[in-house]
């Protein structure tokens, strides 16, 4: 799997990585352990393939993406793994930030993660209140790098500015060919700055199942001449821009192999600007 520096860090992660939005209870309800169990495998055939990268979220679930999440990793080297989890800004004071994160680890089975993430700005909570929560949080060494998600350039520019010895390395934001907001408003700023940004739902909500018109009929033509599916296409052009990096979800072990076979597609820029015209 191929590799990118994290923002400046000199830590190297994958350009795919696996994220595990969509975990849910209610399913389990009518499945049982065979829905978690198909998630597992999925997740192990990834990280076998080098979608070390592993999303999660305390949100996810109410929790129990990262208990699924803990369940698959304890196999493995930490060492060989990047996890990255989200604080969800519903934690209102300082203490109960820091007993999120406390709690995210015990589901996890950890004694740090790698990079934590506030999940959403909060109309509520002073961007410096949570600033200094996640410097306090790398200080007690229960995360190695922090960023945000979901945020505008001003919002990342305001929590930079906020803190006072660390720095962001990441802003995770919804971007795929059908969504490019913010490829064509915001990429030049932290392509600028070396900041990575993280690309959730690659594919939609739906693996792109259901596109029609132009942009599918482009996304065929091209798939044609690099002999790959519409999927494969629309992972390689995120990850063809740089400081993008990106996390589907898939809980299917044959997704999984082919969304791992995008990292090898090396689009021309005729191509990738191809695209822009449908944003």
């Amino acid at each position: 799997m191929r590799t990118v520096e994290l923002a400046s860090t000199g830590e190297q992660i994958p350009v795919i990585g696996q994220g595990l939005w969509g975990v849910s209870r209610l399913k389990s309800l009518f499945s049982g352990k065979s829905y978690y169990n198909e998630i597992k495998s999925a997740l192990k055939k990834g990280i076998e393939l080098g979608l070390t990268h592993l999303d999660t979220a305390e949100i996810y679930g109410f929790g129990k993406a990262e208990g699924v999440l803990g369940d698959v990793i304890r196999n493995y080297s930490r060492d060989d793994l990047f996890i990255t989890t989200k604080l969800f800004p519903f934690h209102l004071r300082k203490k109960s930030m820091k007993n999120a994160l406390k709690k995210s680890l015990r589901r996890l089975g950890l004694d740090y993660v790698d990079l934590y993430l506030i999940h959403w700005p909060s109309k509520i909570i002073p961007i410096e209140k949570e600033m200094a929560v996640l410097e306090d949080l790398v200080k007690k060494g229960w995360t190695r790098y922090i960023g945000v998600s979901n945020f505008s350039v001003e919002q990342f520019k305001t929590a930079q500015e906020a803190l006072k010895k660390e720095e962001l390395v990441n802003n995770q934001l919804h971007i795929n060919i059908t969504n490019q907001k913010h490829i064509h408003d915001s990429l030049p700023y932290y392509k600028k700055n070396n900041i990575t940004v993280t690309a959730y739902s690659p594919l939609g909500h739906g693996g792109f199942s259901e596109l029609s018109g132009d942009i599918k009929n482009k996304l065929e033509e091209i798939s044609k001449r690099y002999d790959a599916s519409i999927q494969q296409i629309a992972i390689a052009w995120l990850i063809n821009h740089e400081n993008i990096i990106t996390i589907p979800k898939a809980f299917n072990i044959d997704h999984i192999v082919d969304n791992s076979k995008a990292a090898d597609i090396n689009l021309s820029l005729e191509d990738i600007e191809s695209f822009y015209k449908f944003k």
